[in-house]
């Protein structure tokens, strides 16, 4: 890896970090997800980085794809789980990581499995070691708390503004046979879950990327395009768009949806409406793993 990409990938990884860290002290009962996420947004930018996607802040039942809307209104509750997913690039090159809080003691084997299961997987991502094993091996540990891991979540490559590059890292074993390369940056997060083991789609959509540009005659909808466009391909909130009604905003989305010139990333829950934990780290295959969200 050329010296200053390796440089990029460990400054963003080290500002993921240190924003994951400060999150703790604002992720508590009583606290607004929106006034959460709004704090650790500024933060990143106040550390010289830039947002490779919105703070997603997804409680219980969902396992990603939340971030506030503008004037959400929403607070932690004492027995909510809540995810806490970070993603920071420098000129493009990201550091993604994760991690999961809660309150009651009921929720602190579920925490802990997905949290051991990233640690089993980091120690196994070595150049030519077959993804199929790190899923084998995330399902081994989940499953040894007495969980299920999420089955059509997976961990992921990461590129520069490519945060769903291959290959894609499963959380179950599997038929794959991609061996990881000698540089390659990945993200592994397993999910776990008491409920049914897999996700669906559901409401709302909060998250949008890019796909092509397109000619509008909506000016709402050229305003999204602008704005879309400055993102390199990197997903944007919802609240972040530059219009001051948020009933302009979701007709200009809808009819960009229904051009193909953007896609949303619909909330993800846990088809039973079982809790889920999540836990997540930035990592570079070499013979001796580094992670680059580690403190």
């Amino acid at each position: 890896m050329d010296k200053k990409i390796l440089e990029k990938y460990m400054k963003a990884g080290k500002i993921a970090a240190e924003v994951r860290e400060a999150s703790k002290e604002l992720v508590k009962p009583g606290a607004s997800l929106l006034g959460i996420a709004e704090e650790l947004e500024k933060i990143i930018l106040e550390k010289g980085a830039e947002i490779a996607f919105p703070i997603n802040i997804s409680l219980n039942d969902a396992a990603a794809h939340y971030t506030p809307y503008k004037g959400e209104t929403t607070v932690i509750r004492k027995d909510d789980i809540v995810k806490i997913d970070i993603g920071v690039h420098i000129d493009g090159y990201i550091g993604d990581t994760a991690y999961t809080a809660g309150w009651n003691e009921k929720h602190n084997k579920l925490i802990e499995a997905s949290q051991k299961a990233l640690e089993a997987a980091i120690e196994m991502c070595r150049p030519g070691v077959n993804v199929s094993d790190i899923g084998a091996k995330v399902e081994e540990v989940i499953e040894g708390y007495g969980f299920r891991p999420i089955s059509n979540l997976t961990g992921h490559g990461l590129e520069k503004n490519n945060l769903h590059a291959e290959p894609q890292i499963p959380n179950t074993k599997n038929s794959r046979s991609h061996e990881l390369a000698e540089d390659q940056v990945i993200a592994i997060e397993p999910f776990a879950t008491n409920g049914a083991g897999h996700v669906k789609d559901s409401e709302p959509t909060l998250i949008y990327a890019l796909f092509r540009p397109v000619l509008v005659r909506s000016p709402a909808a050229r305003d999204i395009i602008n704005y879309a466009a400055s993102r390199n391909g990197l997903p944007f909130a919802e609240r972040w768009l530059p219009l001051d009604s948020r009933i302009k905003i979701k007709l200009a989305l809808r009819e960009l949806t229904l051009q193909n010139a953007v896609y949303g990333y619909p909330v993800l829950k846990e088809a039973a409406g079982g809790m889920i934990s999540q836990a997540e780290h930035t990592i570079i295959v070499r013979d001796e793993p580094i992670v680059t969200t580690k403190m």
